[in-house]
C-alpha cells in the first residue's frame, strides 16, 4: 500500500489502492497546521508519544554495527513528519531500550513540499562502497504532489547515527504522468542485503506497462550506481496491486518477503509473503506466494511488516507479523482482536498457520476500513535477547493529528 499526509495521507494510500479511488492524482495536500490529539482512551496499551507533532509511516531499528561504540545498542527510530510547515523525514533515538526518545536530527530536503511519502530507514551492516558499516540509509518516495516530474526514491545517509544527512542516490525512478490520470509513481522502498553482498532495494512500482503495480528490485555495489529494476512480484490481472515489502533474512540464511496483495473483491490487500535463497530471486513474478493466516483462517489486510527474534531455546526463533486490519477467514473485520493484536510463527520459514497474540500497542478504536494513520505500516523490533518486543503504531484522524506512539511489552513464544 501506499500513504502521505492530507496530501501525505493521499499519497500513503493511493500507492496500494487504484489511483482512480483516490481522486485521480494519488498524492497528499500540504499539511495543515498542527494540532493537538484527543488524549487517548484508558485501558489500553496506548503507548508513549514519540513527539506530540504530525508522525506518518514510523520506521524503527537498532544500531549494532558502527565504528562509534557509543551509537551501538541505541534504537532509532524515524515517522514522516513536519517542521516549520514543512515536510520532513524526523529522526529520533533512546539510549535505554526504548523507554524514551529523544530527537537527534532530521532529513529536511526542500523539494519534500512536492511529496514525501513511505520513509524507511535501514543501518548498513557491512560497507558497501565508501560507507562504511554502521551509516544509517534513509529513503523516501518523493515528488506525488509535483505535475510534469517523475516520482523518485530519494536515498540519504548518515555516518554519525542520525544527527546529519547527505543526499546520496537514486533507487529507482517513476514517469511523468499525463496530468495525473495514469499510474506513475513509485513508494515504500525497503532496503536489504543479498547474498551477493549486494545492497538491495525492494519497492512498489507503477511504471510497468500492462500493470497498475508490481514489486521490483534494483542492486548496488556501492550506493550510487543502481542496476536495471527487476520484477519480483506481479499479477496476471492489470489491477493487481502487490506493494509495501519488506524483507528480512532468517537464521537459515533464506530471506522472507511480505507485502499487501491488492485487487478487486471482498479480500482485498490480504499479507502474503514469498521465499527467496539470496534474497533476489523470488521465483515466477505472478506467483502470489502464501497469506498468512491463522488455523480458523484469520488473516491481515494492508500496511504489513514483520520481524525475526530470537527465542531461547529454539533453533528458528520466532517470527512476528502485523497489518492494519484483522479479518476473518471471510474478510470481515474481526471487532475483538483489530489494532490489538499481532501473529507469530515458530517454523523455519513462515510455513503453516500462525497465532494470534497482544501486540505491544492497541489502539482504542480501530480501522475497519483502510485508512492512512491508524496503525499503518507499524515497526516491530525484538529486544536483543527477544524477550521483549518494541513497536511504534500511529493513530488520529486523515489530517494532522496523526501521531506516533512507542512502547514494548513482553514476549513469548
Amino acid at each position: 500500500m501506499t500513504t502521505h499526509t492530507g496530501k501525505l495521507a493521499a499519497t500513503l494510500l493511493c500507492a496500494g489502492l487504484a489511483l482512480s479511488a483516490c481522486g485521480g492524482s494519488g498524492s497528499i495536500a500540504a499539511t495543515p497546521p498542527i494540532a493537538t490529539p484527543p488524549p487517548p482512551t484508558s485501558g489500553a496499551p496506548r503507548g508513549t508519544l514519540l513527539a506530540d507533532v504530525f508522525g506518518a509511516y514510523p520506521r524503527l531499528i537498532r544500531q549494532n554495527h558502527h565504528q562509534n561504540a557509543a551509537l551501538n545498542g541505541r534504537l532509532v527510530a524515524s515517522m514522516s513528519s513536519t517542521e516549520n510547515g514543512q515536510p520532513i523525514g524526523a529522526i529520533y533515538a533512546s539510549s535505554d531500550d526504548g523507554k524514551s526518545f529523544s530527537r537527534v536530527g532530521a532529513i529536511a530536503d526542500p523539494g519534500f513540499k512536492q511529496g514525501q511519502c513511505c520513509g524507511t530507514l535501514y543501518e548498513l551492516p557491512v560497507k558497501i562502497g565508501a560507507m562504511p558499516a554502521g551509516t544509517l540509509l534513509y529513503a523516501t518516495s518523493w515528488g506525488a504532489d509535483q505535475d510534469g516530474a517523475a516520482m523518485e526514491n530519494r536515498i540519504y545517509q548518515s555516518a554519525d547515527g542520525g544527527a546529519s544527512w547527505n543526499y546520496l542516490s537514486l533507487c529507482g525512478k517513476g514517469r511523468i504522468a499525463k496530468n495525473h490520470k495514469d499510474p506513475s509513481g513509485i513508494w515504500e522502498p525497503e532496503f536489504g542485503i543479498a547474498k551477493s553482498g549486494e545492497l538491495v532495494c525492494y519497492y512498489s512500482d507503477e511504471t510497468l506497462a500492462g500493470h497498475s503495480q508490481i514489486l521490483a528490485e534494483v542492486t548496488s555495489r556501492d550506493g550510487v550506481t543502481w542496476s536495471a529494476p527487476q520484477t519480483i512480484v506481479a499479477g496476471d490481472d492489470f489491477n493487481a496491486r502487490p506493494g509495501m515489502p519488506i524483507v528480512r533474512q532468517l537464521p537459515s540464511g533464506a530471506y522472507l518477503l511480505t507485502f499487501e496483495n491488492c485487487y478487486g473483491g471482498p479480500l482485498d490487500c490480504a499479507l502474503r509473503a514469498k521465499r527467496s535463497a539470496d534474497g533476489l530471486n523470488w521465483g515466477a513474478p505472478n506467483d502470489p506466494g502464501f497469506r498468512l493466516e491463522t488455523a480458523s483462517g484469520q488473516f491481515f489486510r494492508h500496511a504489513p511488516t514483520f520481524t525475526w527474534t530470537p527465542v531461547a531455546g529454539q533453533a528458528n526463533g520466532m517470527l512476528v507479523a502485523i497489518g492494519q486490519i484483522l479479518v476473518d477467514k471471510n474478510g470481515i473485520p474481526d471487532a475483538s482482536g483489530n489494532g490489538k493484536v499481532m501473529f507469530t510463527n515458530t517454523s523455519a520459514d513462515g510455513s503453516g498457520p500462525w497465532k494470534v497474540v497482544p501486540a505491544p500497542l492497541a489502539l482504542p478504536a480501530a480501522p475497519l476500513v483502510t485508512n492512512w494513520c491508524q496503525n499503518y505500516s507499524s515497526p516491530l523490533l525484538p529486544s536483543a535477547d527477544g524477550k521483549t518486543l518494541a513497536m511504534l503504531q500511529t493513530d488520529g484522524g486523515e489530517n494532522n493529528t496523526c501521531r506516533t506512539r512507542f512502547g514494548s511489552a513482553a514476549l513469548t513464544p
